[in-house]
């Protein structure tokens, strides 16, 4: 996803996996409309690393060097490199993020 010369967004395959388990679970759970609405919450989240990519914030469970940057109910793990934001991970603020992370790291 590009919005500016700025900086570029990556999924990892583990961030994609999120969404659609994200996705899947809110539709199946609460029907299309709240799906559609949960849906572009993350993507304006999304739109926010690309415009404020320094947005996030750190944690104390999550690795030094990455972000993270709360949409709702989940949070996204990212890193930046260069001009690249690195989204590694969208995770459920209940989650156990230590352990979700390392079996996820990309």
């Amino acid at each position: 996803m590009k919005l500016s010369p700025e900086y570029v967004l990556e999924l990892s395959a583990e961030a994609y996996d999120d969404l659609v388990n994200i996705q899947n679970y809110t539709f199946g759970k609460y029907g299309e409309g709240q799906w559609q609405e949960y849906g572009s919450d993350l993507d304006k989240g999304m739109l926010q690393l690309l415009k404020h990519p320094f947005s996030g914030h750190l944690r104390p469970d999550i690795p030094d060097g990455y972000q993270a940057l709360a949409v709702r109910e989940h949070v996204m793990i990212y890193r930046i490199e260069n001009k690249t934001i690195y989204l590694v991970r969208i995770l459920h603020s209940k989650m156990n993020f230590t352990f979700q992370f390392l079996k996820g790291k990309s």
